[in-house]
């Protein structure tokens, strides 16, 4: 199912046709350095990961079991990353990854924007946080331009928190 459309991207939920993909994107050095939690060990294991994230989809946005994560397709061609939602101590957190054939390209900034937008609309978040390493220029920046500010620095953890 589609939940957002933007001019480039669908957001939609994962399928477990999706698995392979999955994989492949976890296996890239950007998600090894920056979110090293999502490198699978073979594709048995990304599939896990998918029946668990899919599990949690439900047409009752007011009982969202988080982590709550959709993939980002191009439209009407392939799946290039995900974007989602997760419980951190502050409250909701987005996080997203686009595969590094598809980097520098916007299509981060333009699904972080879109997804927030919608989640602030119909999950009721009066804050959404933006957690990113301190060093990942390039996520500050896509945080930057889909329009969260940013809050404090937190060095004895490495990274910077940002709202919207």
């Amino acid at each position: 199912m589609n939940i957002i459309t933007t001019d480039r991207l669908i957001v939609r939920e994962f399928s477990l046709e999706d698995t392979e993909e999955v994989y492949k994107f976890s296996q890239e050095e950007s998600l090894k350095k920056w979110m090293p939690d999502q490198v699978y060990e073979d594709i048995q294991v990304a599939k896990k990961v998918l029946e668990f994230l899919i599990s949690k989809y439900t047409s009752n946005l007011e009982n969202i079991d988080y982590p709550y994560v959709m993939g980002v397709e191009l439209k009407d061609t392939k799946l290039i990353g995900h974007v989602g939602l997760s419980k951190i101590k502050e409250g909701i957190e987005i996080g997203y990854a686009i595969g590094e054939d598809y980097q520098r390209k916007g299509y981060a900034s333009e699904v972080v924007k879109a997804f927030a937008k919608w989640s602030k609309e119909n999950l009721n978040l009066p804050v959404l946080y933006g957690v990113v390493k301190s060093d990942n220029i390039a996520s500050c920046k896509t945080l930057e331009k889909a329009g969260f500010t940013y809050q404090n620095e937190e060095e004895v953890y490495n990274r910077k928190i940002y709202t919207i």
